[in-house]
């Protein structure tokens, strides 16, 4: 019954942008760029992801290379319970992943690089209609909406990606917020885009003006249902503007270590990154830890990292991250909620658990939370 009602939506879709455009060539156009996330694929679990279970920090700890994305999801509050085939996201790994985050994840897989999702402080509308007028308005009145504060320092890279769905032929009002906060001038900037089969817009010049960018590489724009299979040409394109980063090719180099919870002891493994490696010489460390939003355990430190090893954070996480966020001086294990991360402030990924984190949802609400060197 879901494989009828896909293509009936997209009708709908379609027809609804019918008044956006200011012919009937560019009508037809509009309606299929304005939402680009709209168009949905599924995986099977079993099948191949892009890094899913890599933290948002580079293996590099100085990598040069940020890749900052726009996404519906990530910025909509949509039910827990959300179906994927009437959502704007895509099933991988049994997590949802907008399809721009896809590609993002697929580059950073390519080239290394820390990823940055550009977050606004208002969620935008689930519904599809009401999403499509509040870009009108946000457009026609040139509106920048305001977006989650982060301590992202974007000095530090030389080369910073921009991802973005294609909505009404032109960049998302957010993206334009992002380069209006961010000082990006004499970078390389390179734009990469989804859309529903009418390609990148004038998206591109936009991001090269607003960006200030020294130089601006041919972007990247690929048609949301062909997200998933687009590895190899998310690589080519790479390869053909000749991007490469500090850890591309390369494995993360890890340390095992324990996680013990009471009774309880799961494996991990900790990161040989500078920051990692610092908290490492901490080990054994126990942290009293307290459970917060059915995603996370968290609890504060009796240390301070070193200023020069607390680059790369982002404010986005995977399933399993243990991480160190300077901005709360804690430690945090996250175990759910990949798919709608929500944080407010930066997170530095410094290992993760690789046991069953089902444990997790059993836990009291304050446990120690011990981690040590794997005997």
């Amino acid at each position: 019954m879901k494989k009828l009602w896909i293509p009936l939506l997209c009708l709908l879709f379609a027809y609804s942008f019918s008044g956006c455009g200011n012919n009937p060539t560019n009508q037809i156009e509009e309606s299929k760029a304005e939402e680009t996330e709209s168009q949905l694929v599924t995986e099977e679990s079993s099948a191949s992801t892009p890094e899913s279970s890599k933290p948002e920090q580079s293996a590099e700890n100085e990598s040069n290379i940020l890749i900052v994305y726009f996404s519906r999801w990530g910025n909509t509050e949509y039910p827990n319970d959300v179906d994927a085939t009437t959502s704007a996201s895509i099933v991988a790994d049994e997590e949802n992943y907008g399809t721009t985050e896809y590609m993002a994840r697929m580059i950073r897989k390519n080239v290394g690089g820390d990823l940055h999702l550009i977050q606004t402080q208002e969620p935008y509308p689930t519904d599809f209609d009401e999403l499509r007028d509040l870009n009108h308005s946000e457009m026609a009145e040139n509106y920048l909406p305001a977006l989650v504060e982060s301590n992202l320092d974007t000095s530090r890279y030389d080369t910073v990606f921009i991802g973005y769905p294609v909505w009404a032929t032109e960049v998302p009002q957010a993206v334009l917020s992002f380069l209006n906060e961010y000082d990006l001038t004499g970078k390389t900037v390179v734009p990469f885009c989804t859309h529903d089969g009418y390609g990148a817009g004038g998206s591109y010049e936009t991001i090269r003006e607003a960006s200030h960018a020294a130089e601006s590489p041919d972007g990247l724009a690929v048609e949301a249902k062909d997200v998933l299979t687009a590895e190899n040409t998310v690589a080519a394109w790479l390869e053909e503007i000749g991007i490469r980063g500090k850890s591309a090719g390369t494995e993360m180099t890890e340390t095992a270590i324990t996680i013990t919870i009471g009774d309880i002891v799961l494996d991990g493994v900790i990161y040989d990154t500078a920051l990692a490696q610092e908290i490492k010489e901490y080990f054994p460390l126990t942290i009293s830890m307290s459970g917060f939003g059915g995603r996370e355990y968290y609890g504060g430190v009796d240390f301070y990292p070193a200023a020069e090893n607390l680059a790369g954070g982002g404010n986005t996480f995977d399933n399993g991250d243990i991480t160190y966020c300077e901005a709360h001086h804690n430690m945090a294990v996250f175990y759910a909620q990949t798919d709608n991360p929500m944080l407010s402030v930066d997170v530095i990924p410094i290992g993760r658990v690789t046991s069953d984190l089902s444990v997790f949802e059993n836990l009291e609400s304050r446990v120690e939370i011990t981690f040590s060197l794997a005997e």
